[in-house]
């Protein structure tokens, strides 16, 4: 497509652009035929271009700066967008629809691949974003996960620290009672010493002949009356001061046995236990025992709303207050009493609760707390438990019976091992405390076992086991 006979400037500087991005090649013998051959246009359109008398289309800019790259003489980026500019310009100047036509062709390929470019990159970086989000929620996820583990040792080592104190406060009794047997030792040690020398002296007596009149026994005494004496010149222990201020005596103190070893004597029946024993409470629960003994109504209030109202109605009708035939008013009262005193006395037969309760047994000694039914045995260590408590738990078919729950401490291995108190019915759900694998609430009661009815003596017993082995009261409703 010819241009106008005159160029017009935009064209004119367009050319001259091309010119001279194809002169270094040309000077340096190359020729504008083999231009027009690698570019694919024929050697006149070649020279009307550079001209100015044809405008090159924008695809052409391409094509040049392919062979120059080819060629060893790459165009530089600058040189490339002033070429695309002089382009556009020499096209929108040009008076020939053809030409502007053309160059929109041009313009409008290069923007559908550059849209087809910009839409790969962009899914390249929608992947990348989505692996991005990825690695977000994992690095999020084991951020939390060090954040739990860093809890749980921090109160291990809460623990530890209470530990060590209870250690440290052992090691110094154990110190100062070191110390009163170690000044023992000096005193006994003084006295052996006076003792050698009173027998040497002995010995050497025997040896010669005894004068007459004299007698060995006399002698023997008169030693033994110095050695007494002599003991009772030895130094005593010097007197301690006490907390309040004052000086007493130190008295001496007996090397007391440590717990492990006071609990294997007394288990096993030597000596060293002092007859004393270690309290063991065991119990057992058929699982058939009356509702009523271990459980709690929970329609009692509302039995007794429905009493109370039902005595209104009564009242309302002997009062004479109802109007016309105060018939409804008793029916509505007997029956309100009645329904109040189903509920309320619990004159219901429990058969249900009977037919889903199970068999269990509850035994606490010095290894610790151990239940058992028909599903399995489970062992609590004392180490493992805080404390225990004696309180109604879920309802079971409108009753709430009486539980033993414990604290477990967080660090205890069996901190999520409970799943389903013992003797709790197989259709019914535990309770939400056993429900959760891992309890990191230190405060949380959990129920282990469901009790059945307690004589005063098995109470008795139990808070007196609990006492031992956990040094603090049974706490709930007793």
């Amino acid at each position: 497509m010819d241009a106008a006979k005159g160029v017009g400037p935009e064209a004119a500087t367009y050319a001259a652009a091309l010119r001279a991005a194809v002169h270094e090649f040309t000077t340096q013998g190359g020729t504008q035929k083999e231009i027009a051959v690698a570019t694919h246009v024929a050697p006149a359109t070649l020279s009307r271009y550079l001209s100015g008398e044809r405008i090159a289309p924008s695809g052409y800019v391409a094509a040049l700066e392919t062979f120059l790259a080819q060629r060893g003489q790459p165009m530089a980026t600058d040189t490339r967008s002033r070429l695309d500019e002089l382009c556009g310009l020499a096209h929108q100047a040009s008076g020939s629809p053809a030409v502007q036509l053309a160059h929109l062709k041009g313009e409008l390929a290069r923007i559908r691949k550059e849209k087809t470019a910009g839409k790969a990159e962009l899914a390249t970086l929608k992947k990348h974003a989505d692996q991005l989000a990825a690695e977000l929620r994992q690095a999020v996820d084991e951020a939390r996960h060090l954040e739990q583990g860093r809890l749980k040792l921090q109160e291990r080592v809460a623990d530890q620290d209470k530990n060590l104190d209870h250690a440290q406060s052992y090691t110094r009794q154990l110190q100062a009672e070191l110390t009163a047997l170690q000044e023992q030792v000096v005193l006994i040690q003084h006295e052996v010493k006076i003792l050698r020398r009173q027998n040497k002296g002995l010995l050497e007596e025997q040896t010669t002949a005894p004068a007459p009149g004299t007698h060995v026994k006399a002698t023997v005494s008169g030693a033994s009356t110095q050695v007494t004496g002599t003991m009772r010149k030895a130094p005593r222990p010097s007197a301690e001061t006490t907390r309040d201020g004052k000086k007493g005596k130190r008295r001496r103190q007996e090397p007391r046995p440590t717990d492990g070893l006071w609990q294997q004597a007394s288990e096993t029946g030597t000596p060293g236990g002092m007859g004393r024993e270690t309290p063991v409470f065991s119990v057992s629960w058929t699982g058939d025992e009356a509702p009523k003994s271990f459980s709690k109504n929970t329609l009692e209030t509302p039995g007794s709303l429905c009493a109370l109202l039902g005595g209104a109605f009564v009242l309302y009708a002997l009062s004479g207050s109802a109007k016309g035939n105060p018939s409804w008013a008793y029916i509505l009262g007997s029956t309100f009493m009645v329904i109040g005193m189903v509920l309320a006395d619990d004159l219901r037969p429990h058969k249900k609760l009977r037919r889903i309760m199970r068999a269990r047994t509850l035994r606490l000694d010095s290894t610790g707390l151990t239940t058992s039914d028909p599903s399995g045995k489970q062992h609590l260590p004392w180490t493992a438990i805080k404390k225990i408590s004696i309180h109604h738990t879920r309802e079971i078919d409108s009753r709430t019976p009486l539980a033993l729950h414990i604290q477990l401490k967080a660090t205890s291995a069996e901190a999520s091992r409970i799943h389903r108190p013992a003797g709790w019915p197989l259709s019914q759900d535990p309770p939400e405390s056993c429900r959760r694998p891992a309890r990191i609430y230190t405060d949380e009661w959990v129920p282990v076992c469901v009790l059945g009815p307690l004589t005063g003596p098995d109470k008795t017993d139990l808070r007196n086991a609990v006492t031992t082995y956990l040094k603090t009261a049974l706490e709930g409703v007793w």
